[in-house]
């Protein structure tokens, strides 16, 4: 019981400083100090290894290709708590296409996506058709139809699921991109649910924004990097015929920073930290609370293949719709339970490996401590990802 408390008051210890921060920051009294002194950067955990990018080369300029991936997951989530209670996911997704350059900035490419998770009813659980226009004039990128989503944004895990990539991992809408070495750009809007004149529901889309950019040199050792993303989710229109669900328009928002030290070429250590925000200006009464906030650091070490990181995370009344369900302060299996807080602490542990220069595989094993209940849960998962990419001459 001793070591509950005392983990307890190290967390509020630390929470308070961030706060007292934040809350100058919000007088706009001392924002500067705030930059110089809470961390962030390309977000938390590093989930790169799932995202599927379409490549647009000039030198493949008339020619046709073939790309896809194929994903392999089991993510098993140990959790007994009111707020988002274990299951598992496990299956198997492949995603097929052909493509076209017309020159050296333009790439066409359609295909299908398909989702397996074993032991289901149906032979597969989603078929989808997939096609996009997507143009690249040096660092800025244009895409158009199946966009390159889920945890391609690099978002924040309390505002966007890593789950994400299995469930909901097809998007379609809009998305711009501008990639440097110092900087990452993404905003994008995935358009979720198309209405019809007397549609008994409502259009649903999210809009987002990831703002990621290095303050000092690429080359040092020592790295600085700021960040500011947004989301917005939205269900509502103007033609529908659905008079049982209200608007709703929930807005998140996050900013921080992380510095990154590389010790040798094996080992490095950094410190993230970050202030979210939630806002609700829609017409529901069902939510006790229309806007929140929280705050979520994470230090971590990494020799070789091998990551360890401890994340502290504290909220009040924030809710983000399309963040991992465990930080929300609302249920998704108890609707009426609306906890005004949650004080969380994750201990990681990561194993992230290329086999035969070909296959990415990731091992986790991710406890989560409830500091305000008597809950231990843990999350494990493993993934393996394989990307190909080939031009027909």
């Amino acid at each position: 019981m001793q070591y509950w408390q005392g983990l307890k008051r190290i967390f509020f210890q630390i929470s308070n400083i961030v706060f007292f921060y934040i809350n100058c920051a919000m007088q706009k009294k001392l924002l500067v100090i705030l930059l110089l002194t809470v961390n962030n950067a390309w977000a938390q955990v590093d989930n790169s290894f799932l995202s599927e990018p379409i490549n647009v080369n000039k030198n493949d300029s008339n020619k046709f290709g073939f790309s896809g991936q194929v994903f392999n997951y089991m993510r098993n989530t140990e959790y007994f708590n009111n707020v988002e209670l274990g299951r598992t996911l496990f299956g198997n997704q492949f995603s097929p296409s052909i493509s076209y350059q017309p020159n050296g900035n333009i790439k066409i490419q359609g295909g299908v996506f398909i989702r397996n998770d074993f032991g289901g009813e149906a032979s597969f659980t989603q078929v989808i058709p997939t096609f996009t226009v997507k143009t690249k004039y040096r660092n800025f990128e244009m895409l158009f139809g199946t966009l390159e989503g889920a945890t391609s944004h690099r978002m924040l895990e309390p505002m966007f699921d890593i789950a994400r990539s299995i469930e909901h991992r097809i998007e379609n809408g809009f998305q711009v991109k501008y990639i440097t070495e110092k900087t990452f750009l993404d905003g994008w809007i995935n358009w979720e649910k198309f209405i019809e004149r007397g549609s008994p529901y409502k259009e649903k889309f999210t809009a987002g924004l990831n703002y990621t950019h290095q303050l000092n040199n690429p080359k040092n050792d020592f790295k600085v990097y700021s960040i500011l993303q947004g989301m917005l989710s939205h269900a509502g229109g103007q033609i529908d015929k659905d008079t049982v669900n209200p608007l709703t328009m929930q807005a998140n928002y996050t900013f921080g920073l992380k510095t990154a030290y590389q010790i040798t070429k094996k080992q490095s250590i950094t410190f993230d930290a970050y202030f979210l925000g939630y806002k609700d200006t829609g017409d529901s009464t069902a939510i006790p609370f229309n806007q929140g906030f929280a705050v979520f650091s994470n230090l971590s070490y990494q020799i070789s293949n091998f990551q360890l990181m401890c994340s502290l995370y504290s909220g009040q009344k924030f809710i983000a719709p399309r963040g991992t369900a465990i930080y929300q302060c609302n249920s998704i299996d108890f609707p009426r339970f609306y906890p005004p807080s949650r004080e969380l602490v994750f201990i990681r542990l990561f194993y992230n490996k290329v086999l035969f220069n070909q296959i990415k595989m990731s091992a986790r094993f991710e406890p989560v401590i409830d500091l305000q209940n008597p809950y231990f849960d843990y999350s494990y998962s493993f993934y393996l990802s394989y990307n190909f990419d080939k031009i027909i001459k």
